[in-house]
């Protein structure tokens, strides 16, 4: 089953400043997809898709995966999936999330053990997961974590949002391909590839798959002609670095200083180019480095100076300076003006029997720097890719009243004694109510579809709740 998120962004700011335009695209395209809204709604579906479809599957013991675009989106749906379960008063959905390192959000620090609890109280520790998932639990919302390798058989339903391609959509659905006593049929619900999407990656991988060429060696002797001709490194450099790293007799501890040394004088030519060029120059370097280490594990080479080539490579990329990015500062100067969930598919996707096609890599041709463009354009051409037919239904009142209630001097005091559970489910609720009560009075065309869906007044307020708190403690 396939959804299509259809969306508006409006500038809150008549500033409209020129941005890096593929950054700038990413951090709003990143704003609509953590937008409180956004999450409320889909988690309303993630929860009620486990429980119509998944909690029924394989005996009552079936198991959801929730596929999320990044480590801060599994955290935040975390905790609206949980907020949801609360405000519904469900008790047979318990939830595990997976993710690596630290998250912060906001003011909030986040790992993977502080946020998986048993219903002991004790916390889980990522070694745990697994098995805990496995044993006791039925959602496991992840980011990144457990989408190649996991076996689970009793995993039955994955909810998509993150964009899949290639290898990765199929290593990721896969997922679901393990086998139990009483497992009959999957179930996947994407929100944001098409059917044609997962056709596409899975089709060459289905019958007898074969290279449409031989594995092209000459792309990595090309690459390294390219790199020799920035000037930037040399023969010489390259041997006075190998015969350090290639020493016969023990490296001591000053072995790093020598090395780095033989690196500085190339680290200071690569300073002396253009922007352009530093930039073309390392992704060649990573391109050298990267196709090296994969063809040499499929095919022999006995190269010795293109081995040297790539040690020294290898070193030589982390010694490189960072280049300086402009930073873009968006915050406060966006705004979710309208939004709609379509379903557009409901499903099989059959493949055809036949031998798959599969490219080995292709030279890349050189990217230009990220050109700078107006934000009102940027936003423009981002609207026009996700428009739907919206109507006045579907306009986002969050904007509105969150401006309402961030006046409410005495809802700020109390945000700021209170903690966040006793403020979301015993003081905000009243506010929230009077706020959007208001508002109706204000202009009733406006907010009617509020107060005639009942579920998206609730997703509305809960979405609000984290962040006026958030923002009046600040």
């Amino acid at each position: 089953m396939t959804y299509n998120t259809c969306f508006k962004i409006a500038k809150t700011t008549e500033d409209n400043p020129d941005v890096p335009s593929s950054r700038a695209a990413k951090i709003i395209r990143k704003y609509q997809e953590l937008h409180p809204y956004n999450i409320s709604q889909k988690a309303e579906i993630i929860v009620e898709t486990f429980l119509d479809t998944t909690s029924t599957k394989i005996g009552g013991r079936g198991k959801m995966m929730v596929i999320t675009s990044s480590r801060l989106a599994a955290v935040r749906y975390y905790h609206e999936v949980k907020r949801y379960i609360r405000e519904k008063k469900y008790e047979n959905v318990d939830i595990l999330t997976a993710f690596s390192g630290v998250v912060h959000d906001g003011d909030e620090e986040y790992t993977e053990p502080k946020l998986n609890v048993r219903k002991d109280g004790t916390h889980i520790s990522e070694s745990q997961t697994k098995a805990e998932f496995h044993d006791n639990f039925n959602v496991l919302i992840v980011a990144e974590k457990y989408q190649t390798g996991f076996d689970e058989p009793l995993l039955h339903t994955m909810i998509v949002d993150k964009k899949l391609k290639s290898v990765k959509a199929v290593q990721t659905l896969s997922r679901l391909n393990r086998t139990c006593a009483g497992k009959v049929d999957t179930f996947v619900l994407d929100f944001v590839n098409t059917k044609e999407d997962i056709l596409e990656a899975f089709q060459p991988f289905y019958q007898e798959t074969y290279l449409q060429q031989e594995v092209n060696v000459d792309l990595i002797y090309q690459t390294q002609k390219e790199l020799r001709g920035y000037g930037i490194y040399s023969e010489d450099d390259i041997e006075a670095f190998a015969k350090e790293y290639f020493r016969y007799d023990k490296q001591d501890s000053r072995a790093m200083g020598r090395m780095t040394s033989v690196l500085l004088p190339v680290a200071g030519r690569y300073n002396k180019k253009t922007p352009d060029e530093r930039y073309q120059f390392r992704r060649q370097l990573r391109s050298l480095i990267k196709w090296y280490g994969y063809i040499s594990q499929i095919v022999r080479m006995f190269d010795k100076d293109l081995h040297k080539e790539f040690v020294f490579c290898s070193y030589l990329i982390n010694l490189l300076p960072v280049e300086k990015v402009d930073m873009i500062d968006l915050e406060g100067k966006l705004k979710l003006e309208y939004y709609k969930l379509q379903k557009t598919y409901d499903g099989a996707i059959m493949l055809s029997e036949q031998k798959g096609v599969y490219e080995p890599a292709k030279q890349k041709g050189a990217m230009g720097f990220d050109e700078k463009e107006p934000l009102d354009e940027i936003i423009d051409k981002i609207n026009e890719k996700f428009k739907g037919n919206f109507t006045d239904g579907d306009k986002v009142l969050l904007t509105a009243l969150r401006d309402k209630l961030m006046n409410d001097q005495r809802l700020s005091s109390m945000a700021k004694s209170s903690d966040p559970q006793i403020f979301t489910e015993s003081i905000f609720p009243k506010a929230f109510d009077d706020a959007a009560l208001e508002s109706y009075t204000e202009s009733q065309d406006t907010y009617t579809s509020l107060f005639e869906d009942r579920n998206k007044y609730n997703a509305i307020m809960g979405a609000l709740a984290e962040v006026i708190y958030r923002e009046m403690r600040k």
